[in-house]
């Protein structure tokens, strides 16, 4: 059994990756603090708060045994090397992410101490199919567009994202279905449908739903997990094979026919033909990844600006720029290892919805990381969604906490409740 499961194993020193997140937070905020020749302190309490937290949710999931701890720390890592880089950008966006923070610290903690409680009550597939259609519905009615896109919903001074909150319910969608197929078996004119084909149709319904509203991104994220699942669970290749086709026919159409999407291609495939129009944004960001070389150009001293929505989008780029390849390559290496822990987990469950929702939320974070990392890079088209806990955004980090706090959930109580009825059982 894992170690970090059993409840029997003694309690052991403080790890060693903790002291290095803190002092890599005093050295880098310390660095921001200083970087324009005048001391500004909010910066350095900032950083210096960054590190008392890290060391304070550590002490409490080891203290309560609440699972995994790496999973934390290397969140904790990606969180450093994205709040520094905003306080860089601006200093009132710094803030209001730190604020963000500190409320997606306060859901993770609570979700993850809070979840192993409700988890076995609510697992029907239509309960969370009818919140995502709500979402959608509300979104329609009262919802924004910024940037082309109807997908926020404000409220006063507050504004969200619901799409952030519907590709989570999206996961538990596919986790109830794992876990009862049947009930997906519904009869019409006096025949049986396949459950399959009716998730098929749901799906699609979904996606219809996230391109009404011109979020095309969040709904081929959608699409890769709902693939994913299917793959590895169902063992559905053929079935995958033929919503693969359908959904590149459906794609090939909507290029041709959306203007929006047209530029998008036509950006990716040769930016550089226009490129003060618009290839503008995608060439800046090559422009900012090759000029950081190998070391960068040290924080501060890079020209991240001239890259629209540089704070969200292109936040690789920005890291890239100014910590050099290496910072880059730090980043994607933290998401593997987050990946990597997220379905160490997912192998050791055992419950259907438990193992499904937990790789569903794994492959969440791990393929958001590859579609905005590869479009900014130009590996594949941009799809405009964010880096979680590094892009600017309030409800992408909250949502990204969520998504968090289930998993250490999911390997904390859950786990460890799993593993002793099958010990009680084999006893």
């Amino acid at each position: 059994m894992d170690k970090f499961v059993n409840p029997k194993s003694k309690k052991s020193k403080p790890i060693a990756p903790i002291h290095l997140v803190a002092l890599i937070d005093l050295v880098i905020f310390g660095l921001l603090s200083i970087r324009s020749g005048i001391f500004v302190p909010i910066i350095l309490a900032l950083g210096t708060i960054k590190a008392v937290m890290t060391y304070l949710t550590t002490i409490v999931l080891r203290k309560y045994r609440m699972g995994d701890t790496y999973i934390s720390l290397i969140v904790a890592m990606l969180l450093s090397m994205g709040l520094s880089m905003q306080l860089r950008l601006s200093t009132e966006i710094g803030v209001k992410q730190f604020i963000w923070f500190l409320i997606g610290m306060g859901l993770f903690i609570v979700t993850a101490s809070t979840y192993h409680l409700v988890y076995k009550r609510i697992k029907s597939i239509w309960f969370f199919y009818a919140l995502m259609i709500i979402l959608f519905i509300l979104t329609q009615i009262i919802g924004t567009s910024i940037n082309g896109a109807k997908n926020w919903i404000i409220l006063g001074k507050l504004s969200f994202q619901p799409s952030e909150f519907i590709k989570i319910l999206f996961v538990f969608f596919m986790a109830s279905f794992v876990s009862d197929p049947e009930a997906l078996r519904l009869k019409i004119a006096d025949k049986m449908t396949s459950p399959k084909w009716t998730l098929m149709v749901m799906v699609f319904i979904v996606l219809g739903f996230f391109v009404l509203q011109r979020e095309f991104g969040t709904a081929l994220l959608i699409f890769i997990i709902y693939l994913s699942i299917l793959y590895v669970f169902e063992k559905a290749v053929v079935f995958v094979g033929i919503n693969a086709i359908i959904a590149g026919l459906a794609a090939f159409v909507a290029v041709q026919v959306m203007p929006h999407l047209k530029i998008r291609m036509d950006s990716w495939l040769n930016p550089f033909a226009d490129i003060a129009g618009k290839g503008y944004q995608i060439t800046q960001s090559l422009f900012a990844i090759g000029s950081g070389s190998f070391f960068g150009t040290g924080l501060g001293l890079g020209y991240p600006h001239f890259i629209p929505n540089v704070e969200t989008d292109f936040i690789f780029s920005a890291i890239c720029e100014e910590m050099g390849i290496f910072g880059g390559i730090a980043i994607i290496v933290l998401f593997m290892l987050l990946v990597y822990r997220g379905i160490k987990v997912c192998l050791l469950l055992r419950d259907p919805f438990t193992k499904s929702l937990a790789f569903g939320l794994t492959i969440t974070i791990g393929f958001q990381t590859f579609l905005i990392i590869g479009g900014v890079t130009r590996v594949i088209p941009l799809t405009g969604i964010t880096l979680p806990f590094v892009s600017y955004g309030g409800s992408s980090l909250v949502s990204s906490f969520i998504i968090l706090g289930l998993l250490q959930s999911l390997s904390g109580f859950i786990l460890r409740k799993e593993v002793f009825e099958v010990e009680e059982i084999d006893n």
